[in-house]
């Protein structure tokens, strides 16, 4: 009989947060080396991530690894095998420490771990924070710091090792002091003081200390020993960086000279410290030793009621970088910016309560979605403060990117790279709408396909704002602001064209500008992918590229460097249910005198209701496959329809015998040549797929 994996690897216990150590049950094992035992400290710290074998190499040796150091790798992984790996049937392969494409991985549950169960009782003290139990998150943090020694990996070696001891090292300092910050908070803050005054000796330009120590100074009545705190810190970072303490020091020092900051027993001996508020200790001070009001927000259109965030607060700018030739879509632009900011009418005022606006903005393939979003993002940088969170939800495989891994990467660049995250999404979700309850952040959502990952990621608090580009055009978002992008204006592509050419060359040839800018159907994309081109040819004549736009691969020639028409639209042609690609590739060959159509006339062609035709047009054109200026009539892009040529040209219609014969799929005055008037008949699985 064969044995669980699970059941070798849980019966497994390891130790990293003092000397390395492992046990099989209540046996200690044997880990060899100092060498071997690195590789396993190293393996440990990937949390069952895959470690190539050349960053082992490089971090247990550094830069110049022995000859035989991929060898003598290989010797520990074999050793380390016969202690970890439990006895098993002939021919079986191990299931702990495993090979995977060249390198090796350690497949041990985190609770095995010492670090994983420190990092869940953190991670659990923060649950408890954001729901108001401080006394719950101080015991987890005791629970947490109790599993500590001295030093964490004790007598190993090499740059990984190092480099990773640093790095637990600053996660059992952030959760010593939000511990410290509890105690002081909970009224044992002269038992707290030996500590603090222990860590700030040994970390003195560490300012969230020292001001966590001048609050218990204070609230054990002992002002000057606080004020001599402060002097220390400001002559140090006077001397190291030429700065001054921050809001925090200085808000409690000014309080103490003006006779107001020693008030020690007076309500909550923590108020304003786990909140970070930036006068904390302090009560009415009159004159110029008044605190700032911590409502006061900053720049223009901000929101008031809201606290600045503390200065140990992490302030994102994840933004992407603008674009330097971004023109045109000044009505887009300014819905956009009027909703994030408030400033659009029928928002409630500055000050109201209100939800955190959340603003769409959608469009086909290439349209310029996510380069309005990232300009609008920039043009209201200074209403928000706090920072600005980023995420593509689009991997590049294509394939979405889950709400609970770019939760998980928020709430680090929050709190921290080795910030311990919770394991459900809902907890991830109630820690992040908790630390932003109080803070101005903006939230850019890049290439969203399901509005569920956008209501995961909404923060909570009014002082938030949210940014959102998709193809779709989300139904299911209650209340948010929708801004739908269409193709550019001839005015706007030639403006754009000036800055991407050069003026100089669209007056010299203004005629074939303007022919080139209706061949690329006033499409961002392919404006861009011809400028590109035009930009890195100044001796082309734009009339050159207007005579290979006017070919029947117009296409292939909106391609270059990683930049293709046809492929973007392809990606986002099989992202469509499979029943409404073909729909569309039928439709999209549909054209009437006045180059729209109607349901009466999709209805033959999909062999359907014509209620039932209306209905997947309109399928289509909240997916931004087709437009629609009134009900009733709908349009193809120019270049869409000439990729639904292609697909017809590349993939024919199934034909089948028993299948009833259609209308002919083009209008009589409508007929493109290039497929030959063709007829198209609905194969049955198509009409099955329309009828589920």
């Amino acid at each position: 009989m064969g044995h669980d994996m699970d059941t070798d690897a849980i019966s497994l216990r390891f130790t990293l947060l003092g000397r390395l150590r492992a046990w099989r049950g209540s046996r200690e094992l044997e880990l060899g080396s100092r060498q071997q035992r690195t590789l396993l400290a190293l393996l440990l710290l990937r949390e069952g991530r895959p470690a190539p074998v050349d960053a082992l190499v490089a971090d247990i040796w550094g830069d110049r690894p022995p000859a035989r150091a991929v060898g003598s790798l290989r010797t520990y992984v074999s050793r380390l095998r016969k202690e970890i790996e439990a006895p098993g049937p002939a021919g079986d392969g191990p299931r702990v420490l495993v090979s995977e494409h060249g390198a090796y991985a350690l497949r041990v549950p985190p609770e095995a771990v010492d670090l994983g169960l420190f990092r869940r009782q953190v991670a659990a003290a923060d649950l408890a924070r954001a729901a108001g139990r401080p006394e719950d998150a101080r015991e987890s943090l005791r629970t947490a710091l109790a599993l500590w020694g001295d030093e964490p990996l004790t007598e190993l070696g090499g740059p990984g090792v190092e480099a990773e001891r640093n790095r637990l090292a600053g996660q059992r300092l952030g959760a010593l002091e939000t511990r410290l910050i509890l105690d002081v908070e909970l009224g044992h803050h002269v038992p707290a003081l030996a500590e603090l005054r222990e860590l700030t000796e040994r970390h003195p330009l560490r300012e969230r200390l020292g001001a966590l120590l001048m609050r218990a100074y204070v609230l054990s009545g002992q002002d000057a020993e606080a004020l001599a705190v402060h002097e220390r810190t400001r002559r140090l970072l006077a001397a190291e960086f030429g700065i001054d303490p921050g809001r925090e020091m200085a808000a409690m020092a000014e309080a103490i000279a003006c006779g107001t900051g020693g008030t020690g027993g007076t309500g909550s001996p923590g108020a304003g410290v786990t909140g970070g508020a930036a006068t904390a200790g302090v009560s009415a001070c009159a004159g110029p030793c008044e605190a700032p009001d911590a409502g006061t927000a900053v720049g223009t259109g901000a929101r008031t009621g809201l606290r600045p965030a503390p200065d140990d607060f992490r302030r994102p700018a994840q933004l992407p970088r603008d674009l330097a030739d971004f023109t045109g879509r000044d009505e887009a632009l300014a819905q956009v910016i009027g909703a994030l900011t408030g400033a659009r009418p029928g928002l409630p005022a500055p000050g109201a309560a209100r939800a955190a606006p959340v603003v769409v903005v959608s469009g086909s393939t290439g349209v310029g979605k996510s380069a309005l979003a990232v300009h609008a993002a920039h043009r209201v940088r200074g209403h928000f403060p706090d920072g600005q969170l980023h995420a593509d939800l689009r991997a590049p495989d294509g394939t979405a990117v889950r709400p609970e891994s770019v939760l998980e990467s928020f709430l680090r660049a929050l709190g921290g790279a080795g910030r311990p995250v919770p394991e459900q999404q809902a907890d991830r979700v109630a820690l992040y709408r908790s630390d932003l309850a109080e803070r101005r952040v903006l939230v850019v959502l890049d290439n969203v396909e399901d509005p569920a990952a956008v209501d995961a990621l909404v923060p909570g608090g009014p002082g938030c704002s949210v940014l959102v580009t998709s193809t779709t055009r989300p139904s299911g978002l209650a209340g948010a602001h929708h801004t739908h992008l269409g193709v550019l204006s001839p005015a706007e592509a030639l403006a754009w064209l000036e800055t991407a050419i050069g003026a100089g060359r669209v007056a010299t040839e203004p005629q074939a500008c303007s022919e080139l800018v209706d061949l690329c159907g006033g499409l961002p994309l392919a404006l861009r992918i011809v400028a590109m081109r035009l930009a890195t040819r100044p001796a082309w004549a734009v009339a050159s590229v207007v005579g290979a736009l006017r070919g029947r691969h117009r296409l292939t020639v909106l391609g270059i460097a990683d930049l293709s028409v046809r492929e973007a639209f392809r990606r986002e042609y099989g992202r469509l249910p499979a029943p409404l690609r073909s729909v569309f590739a039928r439709v999209a060959l549909l054209r009437e005198p006045d180059g729209r159509f109607g349901p009466t006339a999709v209805a033959p062609a999909l062999g359907v209701p014509a209620d039932e035709a209306r209905a997947l047009c309109e399928e289509l054109v909240d997916r931004s496959w087709l437009e629609s200026a009134r009900p009733g009539r709908y349009q193809v892009h120019g270049l869409l329809r000439e990729f639904a040529v292609s697909i017809h040209r590349d993939e024919p219609a199934p034909r089948a015998d028993g299948d009833r014969p259609v209308a002919m799929l083009f209008a009589p005055d409508g007929a493109d040549t290039r497929l030959g008037g063709r007829s198209f008949r609905p194969s049955r699985g198509l009409r099955e797929g329309l009828a589920s």
